[in-house]
């Protein structure tokens, strides 16, 4: 009986476009609850991945997509649009790695801040900003509108990236 451990999966996160859009609309769709209506239509995600100063970065373990970012440039300044992990792999340090390559990937485009826009509720995705070293610098009231028709805030949080500096 061989007793050789299986190879290890190992977590890829790759540059991500409109060829990729069934692998990022399927994250989307695990990831994103419904009752919130966060998740985007695939032809907005489509457009907003042909605009100059967007890309986007998809999660693969082994060949399965397990999360995505996507992130827009203007002038100093870069805004995480979206980042998602399917629940199955939630805990594993896979939203921390594509926060980081966003960081990575803004502070290569010469941009100095990061910033990004979170439901007030969504506890667990503030809890990764606020350990990533975002501070909160706004709140838009009402911004998000669930499918129920309540309404809540978005918290707007900013990263200087003179902090990976060094």
């Amino acid at each position: 009986m061989d007793s050789a451990a299986a190879p290890e999966i190992v977590l890829a996160i790759v540059p991500a476009d409109e060829r990729h859009l069934d692998a990022l609309m399927a994250v989307m769709h695990a990831a994103f609850d419904p009752r919130y209506g966060e998740a985007w239509s695939a032809a907005q995600l489509a457009a907003t991945l042909t605009l100059p100063g967007c890309w986007a970065r998809l999660a693969l373990l082994g060949s399965q997509a397990v999360g995505f970012s996507l992130c827009r440039a203007a002038g100093p300044e870069v805004e995480l649009l979206l980042i998602a992990v399917t629940p199955a792999v939630h805990r594993q340090g896979i939203a921390g790695r594509l926060l980081l390559r966003c960081q990575e990937d803004a502070m290569g485009r010469g941009a100095s801040e990061l910033f990004l826009e979170v439901r007030e509720d969504n506890e667990p995705a503030k809890y990764l900003y606020n350990r990533a070293g975002f501070v909160q610098v706004g709140r838009r009231a009402d911004y998000y509108t669930a499918n129920d028709g309540n309404r809540r805030a978005a918290i707007t949080m900013r990263y200087s990236l003179e902090h990976l500096v060094g």
